[in-house]
């Protein structure tokens, strides 16, 4: 009892509107069965009456249902697949125990009753849960649309593109195509989905590479692509799909300045520089040490909005607006 109350004084609003909502549900249930014409059935006042008697017993279960579903003690402002996928288990629980437990102990209700009720139990317990991210995404999504947002495309139709388009919506960068051959005329989370790189790049203002499967060569084109057209490039491969993982090659030599040696399989080869030896890597490498290492420190957030930043002094040339980034 301890650890559930523990458990559930963390999430009290939550745990005080879940007593509402599941017997909220039931009620709305036998109103939609036996209220008619303005007023209940004859026969409905005895199905009402035994409700109440298994109510109380019922809210008790569902609570300690809920609990042992790790309903409770949640961050719901990150609500996800693994929260459904815990309340849909819990609600077909208590939706089994409400039959059983009305047909043995009280009376054999009606089965739009059953149906209706456990449905709209599920509704009002998912609506508790993500009503709260729900919120905070729309709040996000209104300051959003009175900030001026950067146009970008999003190289990649997989898993990594859209963690990064999710990404995207916390800076000013906002994404407005994909480029994808095989996914070509889809769309992902709303967004375009185009093969033709070149026509996509006129409406763009930055560009997002979240192809991990995406070669060197190719890279270098896109990159000499967007340096003709003065665009923003950034590469999210390594950022997003690497994490925990190890050091990606092309990760470190884009920070390196002056002559690089590379040794692969015991042979060295020196470049002029990082961006040199990232053209001259056709395959794909993990770092596996790193010798004779001279590394230049910056405090957190020091240049972490150059691109925005760059991109800022653009507009208000062009439009004489001030852009803001927090």
């Amino acid at each position: 009892m301890k650890k559930l109350w523990k458990l559930i004084s963390k999430d009290l609003w939550v745990f005080l509107l879940d007593i509402l909502a599941v017997n909220a549900a039931y009620i709305l249930a036998l109103l939609v069965r036996f209220y008619i014409n303005f007023q209940i059935r004859p026969t409905g006042a005895e199905y009402f009456e035994d409700f109440w008697h298994f109510v109380p017993f019922y809210t008790v279960i569902v609570i300690a249902v809920f609990a042992a579903f790790g309903l409770y003690g949640g961050m719901w402002r990150y609500a996800g697949i693994n929260d459904m996928n815990r309340i849909i288990l819990a609600n077909f629980c208590t939706a089994v125990v409400h039959i059983v437990g009305t047909a043995l102990f009280v009376k054999r209700m009606p089965i739009t009753y059953y149906v209706i009720g456990a449905l709209l139990q599920f509704l009002f317990v998912t609506l508790i849960r993500f009503g709260y991210r729900i919120l905070l995404v729309e709040k996000r999504n209104a300051a959003s649309r009175r900030t001026p947002a950067i146009p970008s495309m999003v190289i990649g139709a997989g898993e990594t593109a859209r963690k990064a388009i999710h990404h995207l919506e916390e800076t000013p960068f906002r994404a407005v195509v994909a480029v994808d051959e095989k996914s070509a005329g889809k769309t992902m989370d709303g967004i375009p989905v185009k093969s033709d790189f070149a026509s996509a790049l006129s409406s763009v203002r930055a560009v997002f590479i979240a192809d991990p499967n995406l070669s060197s060569v190719n890279k270098n084109e896109i990159k000499e692509q967007c340096d003709e057209a003065g665009i923003e490039l950034w590469d999210y491969t390594g950022y997003l799909s690497n994490l925990g993982g190890r050091i990606p090659v092309s990760g470190l030599l884009e920070l390196a300045c002056g002559k690089v040696t590379i040794r692969i399989n015991g042979k060295e080869t020196e470049y002029a520089n990082g961006e040199e030896a990232i053209r001259s890597i056709k395959d794909r490498y993990d770092i596996k040490c790193i010798e004779n290492m001279k590394i230049e420190l910056v405090k957190p957030g020091y240049n972490a909005y150059v691109g925005y930043e760059a991109w800022a002094e653009q507009h208000k040339e062009q439009t004489g607006e001030d852009v803001s980034f927090f």
